[in-house]
């Protein structure tokens, strides 16, 4: 009886299925393709952007070669200026790397605090390309404390952890002093390194963190995009609401088992420039299918003027957490 049930389900899975198909004739205009540059710059590590073409969202092919075989390398330049200096960086092509994108690079160059960097591109049959940003100033982080704390899951051990252990999870209490003649996002995120009886060479993994204190609320208010996915802002705040002073706050990670297996903790703090926290946020919307499959369709953060892309900046300071 099961196996007629089942397959009866089947079958009317298949008819459901037939009956919402539906044909749907596309009477648009295909857009023509255009230039897509994109860079993280992180102080202290040498400029590298991607340059890529947009692709018809109808087209046969969308990965791969087809991101990329429309562009003239040979007459193709990626520029860069930084600080307004006349005389640009020229990057150059790195042969090998995605086949979705190109890669240039300037070996010579490390964005540095304080720094304002402008990205062109120019390619022919392409529109030519821009954007713009300013590198932050260090971030001005303090942990005052660090302890774990006992933590009694009950009966819901089990969705954690397979073999019994003690569950524990670290309060972080921390300060940072803010510079008040720029606004500024700032981004927390603890780390560990971890070594266990199956892998006795360790590994590096990222912890989950949450925060009661009015910082990190403030952005998920009064505009509709940061309140969107709690997990991907709830690591960032700025500092609208404590410009030019000192402020201390107290931080929590996820559950931890045994963490006598942990042998470094660390947290990674850092300066970032509001665009770098819009594309992130963005990204995380698209990725995370924010609202379904019927849901309207989340645009990635974009602030490349005459094609797409992200150009942004952090400064990345890590902080040793001792307990």
């Amino acid at each position: 009886m099961k196996k007629i049930l089942t397959i009866g389900m089947l079958a009317v899975l298949v008819m459901l299925s037939a009956a919402c198909e539906k044909v749907i004739q596309f009477n648009g205009e295909e857009t023509q393709p255009s230039l897509t540059i994109s860079s993280y710059a992180e102080a202290g590590t040498p400029l590298t952007v991607y340059v890529a073409s947009s692709v018809f969202f109808l087209a046969d092919h969308k990965f791969g070669k087809a991101f990329t075989e429309g562009l003239d390398t040979l007459r193709g330049e990626v520029r860069c200026f930084v600080n307004g200096e006349k005389t640009p960086h020229m990057l150059q092509l790195i042969p090998e790397g995605d086949l979705s994108s190109l890669c240039y690079q300037e070996p010579a160059y490390a964005p540095a605090p304080g720094d304002h960097i402008r990205l062109e591109a120019e390619f022919p049959g392409f529109e030519p390309v821009w954007a713009e940003t300013d590198v932050p100033l260090n971030p001005s982080f303090e942990i005052l404390s660090a302890k774990w704390n006992r933590v009694d899951l009950g009966e819901l051990a089990g969705l954690f952890a397979e073999d019994e252990g003690e569950y524990y999870e670290m309060e972080i209490t921390l300060a940072v002093t803010d510079d008040a003649s720029y606004d500024k996002y700032y981004f927390l995120l603890p780390v560990a390194y971890r070594v266990e009886e199956w892998m006795p060479e360790g590994y590096w993994y990222s912890l989950t963190m949450s925060s009661n204190d009015v910082i990190f609320r403030e952005l998920s208010g009064g505009n509709a995009m940061s309140a969107l996915p709690e997990d991907s802002s709830r690591y960032y705040f700025s500092d609208a609401l404590i410009k030019g002073q000192r402020h201390t706050f107290t931080v929590t990670t996820g559950i931890e088992v045994d963490i006598e297996h942990i042998q470094y903790l660390g947290l990674v703090t850092a300066t970032a420039n509001e665009s770098v926290y819009w594309y992130d946020v963005s990204f995380q919307q698209v990725e995370s299918g924010l609202g379904g499959i019927f849901a309207e369709g989340t645009t990635l953060y974009s602030n490349v003027h005459g094609g797409y892309g992200f150009f942004g900046a952090t400064v990345p300071v890590m902080l040793d957490v001792e307990w």
